[in-house]
């Protein structure tokens, strides 16, 4: 199980077809950084009615910033170098 206190939520949106990334940031109670949970925006279709919500796609990424701002540079450098240079279809 994973310990720690939600200190941040970022969401950021792939431009080329309006998806959306959230990042949520914890202070690991144990080592004392940061890790973070990666959610994706996506929607199911349940009988002819699009249903929207967030899938998880990494469940724990251990950030290497002991610090909340640099955790949240860091996350979206990820997000940048991931995400939103990836072609999606």
């Amino acid at each position: 199980m994973l310990l720690g206190i939600l200190k941040e939520t970022l969401i950021f949106q792939h431009q080329d077809n309006n998806r959306f990334y959230r990042y949520e940031i914890y202070k690991n109670e144990h080592r004392g950084g940061y890790f973070t949970i990666i959610y994706f925006s996506g929607g199911r279709i349940n009988q002819s009615d699009k249903i929207s919500g967030w899938e998880m796609i990494s469940p724990f990424m251990l950030l290497k910033s002991n610090y909340l701002p640099n955790a949240k540079i860091e996350c979206e450098l990820h997000f940048n170098e991931t995400h939103k240079t990836t072609v999606l279809q």
